[in-house]
């Protein structure tokens, strides 16, 4: 991974991968697989995809999902094997690359829209972010055991998606509530940071910068928001967005830039946190909530989740022999 300080020299050009999706909001985040293909959660689909860069090539996986608005996002299991999320499902769903096998973990989630977004712990055991939810959930792969940690959140469509921070705190990322949460899974205890939130569907999903603090990537807020942990401050970076679904989900690029991923928007956005400055990318994206949350590839592409598109869009900056290790992990592989 090239010096953080370094620019990319990519174009940003958008192109599309081959393969065609069923559309009709069917996946809702994706996972980059330990062999470098992109797995996509799905959502109203009944079939997963998986997206091989290395070849071009779109395949459907075996195994049978409940459809109805079921998962979004996922997150990579220690093992390899994919946790897609339950949102409107009551039992989680694991896959397993190796042997292409899909199962069902042991456990029973609320529905009703429980659960947006994933995100692994240091210890193995994933995280489910609450949407609707005023309690959160933890699945222990290890032990094949689902748990209710300590502390009460909002509900009302409360967070979507969240991000590990360096000292292995959990920040949920404010999307109807006006304030964030922190969840800390050493002490089992839950907080809330410093700073207001504008509510209203304002930020969906996160990314953590290279220095430690948190990006939430605007959806309907025309202003991005950047919280440091380490102080405890809540700040607006330079730059406006469109609101209007904007953004769903973001993506650290090699160069510590954030790639904002285009849902209702037509352009991408790119902010560099080393200058404060808000850039649009060559490329024309759908609209329509085409896009939701995004892939940083080995080769530093940007696969982009297709959710109402019928086909992908791959984002182009330069980059080689990304460490897989580093793409899978926890910091970077999640919605």
């Amino acid at each position: 991974m090239r010096d953080a300080h370094q620019p990319n020299s990519g174009s940003g050009l958008a192109t599309t991968p081959g393969g065609t999706y069923p559309g009709s909001t069917a996946y809702a985040g994706g996972v980059l697989l330990p062999d470098g293909r992109v797995f996509c959660v799905p959502l109203v689909a009944t079939t997963a995809r998986i997206y091989d860069p290395s070849t071009d090539v779109l395949s459907t996986p075996s195994g049978t999902y409940p459809g109805s608005n079921a998962y979004v996002g996922g997150v990579l299991l220690p093992d390899g094997r994919v946790f897609c999320v339950p949102y409107n499902a009551t039992t989680a769903r694991i896959y397993n690359p190796s042997t292409d096998v899909l199962s069902t973990p042991s456990g029973t989630y609320p529905g009703g829209l429980s659960y947006l977004g994933g995100v692994l712990l240091h210890d193995g055991r994933v995280f489910c972010v609450p949407y609707v939810a005023t309690t959160a959930r933890i699945y222990d792969p290890s032990t094949d055991v689902l748990s209710t940690p300590s502390g009460t959140y909002p509900g009302s469509n409360a967070y979507v998606g969240g991000v590990l921070l360096p000292d292995g705190r959990v920040f949920c990322v404010p999307f109807n509530a006006t304030t964030a949460r922190i969840y800390n899974p050493s002490t089992d205890t839950l907080s809330t940071p410093g700073g207001t939130y504008p509510s209203f569907q304002a930020y969906a999903g996160g990314v953590l910068l290279p220095d430690g603090r948190v990006f939430c990537v605007p959806l309907f807020a025309t202003t991005a928001r950047i919280y440091d942990p380490s102080t405890d401050v809540l700040s607006t970076p330079s730059g406006t967005y469109p609101g209007s679904n904007a953004y769903a989900g973001g993506v650290l690029l090699p160069d510590g830039r954030v790639f904002c991923v285009p849902y209702n928007a037509t352009t991408a956005r790119i902010y560099n946190p080393f200058t404060d400055v808000l850039s649009t990318p060559l490329g024309n994206y759908p609209g329509t909530n085409a896009y939701y949350g995004g892939v940083l590839l080995p080769d530093g592409r940007v696969f982009c989740v297709p959710h109402n598109g019928t086909t992908g869009r791959i984002t182009t900056f330069s980059a080689n022999n990304i460490s897989i290790q580093l793409l899978t992990g926890p910091y970077l592989n999640k919605f």
